[in-house]
């Protein structure tokens, strides 16, 4: 809104800026052909003319004092609409109380040529200041502009009238002038009503969508977290009680069985190594973003065989087509949903074989698969507590991508994710 102000602010001096401009130019030229201009005596009525258009030119000085916008506020533009409507009102209606103004160029010839002076034009100065008020301030704003700037119109008529002024100038097309002075500030309120509806609805959408957004994202960060602390408790936790056990058995034979202690210390230095690798491996998966360093391509083929030194089961991972370039959050949500469906498969599956497929096509996008022999299970009868797949239904959502799952008991399962490429 305050740029729209701003705006028209700047119209407003522009329109005045203009409106001098053309008087300057006007005037020098008349002084290039005094000469060859001779006025009738209706000269005299020049002096008139001059002092109607001196509120317009007050109203432009009043426009550019220096901080009066600052001091005003957002009271300054209505006040310099109403000035400025009721300065040009004055002035276009000036037109019409002299209705012969006219002057006659003689030419080298002898001939003389005549041009009367009643611009009607000149209401479209009227209809600016006007138009402003319907773009700022809607319907309402048009129609208060349309009002004031009638009943200056009617007003200024009824005083020459009243001096007995000739009105015939005035009085043809009244109707149609009136109309224009209403009907474009109306349809510029009412474009601009619409704007900012439209405005305020889009502005209500994006704080939806980023209350969404960030809902989202605290729900994906603490499921990420729970499933970190899972795999911590179900691996290196483990390891690290069992390593315990095994530490307190060698204090224990130490004295009485040195070789069995030292069988349990080897024993005791093999779970020490593979704890280590654990953690190794947790912390390498809470790196920032695999996907940024290696790409999508290279980051699946390093987890497929990290998966497959980790849990012995055969992975392999292929690619079919030419990888195609894809946005950032894409490729990490493909990373993540992958790393999340094999971590499925080394608890629950009990596969001997697992593939990873990349596929990319015009149509239908990216496909992402990743099949297992296991032993299967029926999609329509999980756990609600394991929230893996519903981890991966969303992630896939967020990049408005489909995930799919097809398994059966003693089948094996294969997830199927879907993306376009946009």
């Amino acid at each position: 809104m305050e740029r729209i102000i701003r705006n028209a602010t700047r119209i407003l001096r522009g329109l005045f800026i203009l409106r001098l401009v053309v008087v300057v130019v006007g005037a020098l030229l008349l002084v290039l052909l005094v000469s060859f201009v001779q006025p009738l005596e209706q000269r005299g009525s020049m002096g008139p003319m001059g002092r109607f258009m001196l509120p317009s030119l007050v109203v432009m000085v009043l426009l550019f004092v220096p901080g009066l916008e600052r001091r005003l506020g957002r009271r300054y533009l209505p006040i310099a609409l109403t000035a400025s409507i009721l300065a040009l009102s004055v002035e276009f209606i000036a037109y019409y109380a002299h209705p012969g103004l006219q002057i006659i160029l003689t030419l080298p010839s002898g001939l003389f040529l005549v041009q009367y002076w009643a611009p009607t034009e000149a209401i479209l100065l009227v209809l600016i200041p006007c138009m402003l008020a319907g773009t700022v301030y809607g319907v309402r704003g048009a129609a208060g502009a349309a009002a004031l700037a009638s009943l200056v119109h009617l007003s200024l008529g009824f005083v020459f009238w009243w001096m007995g002024l000739p009105l015939h100038g005035f009085l043809a097309l009244l109707a149609l002038r009136l109309a224009v002075i209403w009907v474009f500030p109306l349809m510029a309120g009412y474009l601009g009503d619409t704007w900012r509806r439209e405005h305020l609805n889009l502005q209500q959408a994006n704080l939806q969508l980023r209350g969404y957004a960030a809902t989202v994202e605290q729900l994906a960060t603490s499921r990420e977290r729970l499933r970190l602390a899972r795999d911590l408790h179900d691996t290196l936790a483990h390891t690290l009680a069992a390593l315990v056990i095994q530490l307190e058995a060698v204090d224990a034979l130490q004295e009485t069985d040195r070789i069995a202690a030292k069988d349990q210390l080897g024993k005791a230095n093999r779970q020490a190594r593979v704890g280590l690798e654990e953690a190794r491996r947790a912390i390498l998966d809470l790196r920032s973003s695999p996907v940024e360093e290696l790409g999508l391509v290279g980051a699946l083929e390093e987890l497929a065989g990290r998966f497959e030194e980790r849990s012995g089961i055969q992975t392999r991972f292929s690619l079919d087509d030419e990888p195609a370039p894809l946005p950032a959050a894409t490729g990490n949500a493909l990373y993540r949903i992958t790393e999340e469906a094999l971590s499925n498969v080394e608890r629950h599956a009990e596969a001997s074989h697992v593939s990873l497929r990349l596929s990319f096509g015009e149509a239908e996008g990216v496909t992402l698969r990743i099949q297992d022999d296991g032993r299967g299970f029926d999609p329509g009868d999980v756990d609600p507590d394991r929230v893996g797949l519903l981890g991966i239904y969303e992630r896939a959502s967020l990049i408005g991508g489909q995930a799919t799952v097809e398994s059966g008991l003693g089948d094996g399962a294969a997830l199927v994710v879907q993306v376009g490429i946009t």
